[in-house]
């Protein structure tokens, strides 16, 4: 009964259209999957990584935002080696759509971050790097909205970020 009743929620939720008008001030708050074509490692080495990705966005005009974000994947282990990479991002957007479905350019910053541990020691590494990439945010209700974006990232060997999730406009 419950699962219905979250199915059906969800369905209501999904099913609001709203304009979800964007201003100078406003502020968005989100948390999405990210998959990074470099994050991850097997035995034969690099491959597609998992992770989570919460952000922060701040309107400074109704078309320019700044935007902060962390890429945290899941840890890879091989062998007895765990491998944990993140990045920091920060952008800034430029919205060339700014009705109900709302696109974006962006370009900035990024702080690629690894750590590499193994029979009870670690070594770490850091590298920054450019951002560049576009999305779009599809509005759900005046507060909520669905954010899906691509980016590439130039920290460490570079590589393809997408990114799906869920913003809250407040």
């Amino acid at each position: 009964m419950k699962t219905k009743l979250l199915a059906l929620a969800l369905v209501g939720l999904f099913a609001i259209n709203g304009a979800m008008a964007q201003e100078q001030g406003d502020m968005r708050a989100g948390l999405g999957v990210v998959l990074g074509t470099k994050a991850g490692f097997d035995e034969d080495g690099e491959k597609l990584g998992f992770g989570l990705a919460p952000s922060f966005e701040y309107m400074i005009t109704d078309a320019i935002s700044g935007a902060v974000s962390y890429d945290w994947y899941f840890k890879s282990s091989v062998g007895g080696v765990d491998i944990n990479i993140s990045y920091l991002n920060i952008d800034g957007r430029y919205y060339f759509m700014t009705g109900d479905t709302q696109v974006y350019g962006l370009a900035g910053l990024g702080f690629g971050m690894s750590k590499v541990s193994a029979g009870g020691g670690s070594v770490s590494d850091s590298e920054a790097g450019l951002n560049i990439g576009a999305g779009a945010v599809f509005p759900m209700s005046d507060a909520l909205g669905i954010n899906a974006q691509a980016k590439y990232q130039t920290a460490g060997d570079g590589q393809l970020a997408i990114t799906a999730g869920v913003v809250y406009t407040f």
